[in-house]
């Protein structure tokens, strides 16, 4: 297992130890673009910064991913990805993805504890991402 190294990105898809995909990018965009180039393969390493419930239930959603590596991971995502048997290590837990500011949830924290329907949970993430800003904290 390769360790993560988030000087070099903030995100990274390995597969068979190997680094297939990586991006210096925030918030979901990253993770969304990744889970939609490599569809199809399974049993792929992530390496995320940042883990909220939005990119958890991504992550379960694509079928790709076996475990998580992060520095932060809110406790709604480590509930949720034990409850899907994804496994996460994680260096800290918190309570919830804040923004920058730290004054607000994220938006995508946001969409995720409030949408249990999966489909509409993905429509409502995918309606964000297709119109917010691409440099906006969307964990």
């Amino acid at each position: 297992m390769l360790n993560p190294d988030f000087t070099c990105y903030s995100l990274a898809l390995l597969e068979d130890g190997m680094i297939i995909h990586s991006s210096r990018g925030s918030g979901l965009r990253p993770l969304w673009n990744a889970l939609e180039t490599y569809s199809g393969r399974s049993g792929l390493i992530l390496h995320d910064k940042v883990m909220g419930l939005a990119a958890a239930r991504l992550i379960n959603r694509s079928g790709m991913i076996d475990e998580v590596y992060t520095t932060v991971a809110s406790l709604p995502a480590e509930k949720f990805m034990k409850g899907c048997r994804i496994r996460l290590t994680a260096i800290q837990v918190v309570p919830n993805i804040l923004t920058n500011d730290k004054r607000n949830i994220c938006p995508g924290e946001i969409i995720a504890l409030n949408t249990s329907e999966p489909d509409a949970f993905y429509r409502q993430i995918k309606a964000m991402l297709d119109t917010a800003p691409s440099l906006l904290p969307l964990h």
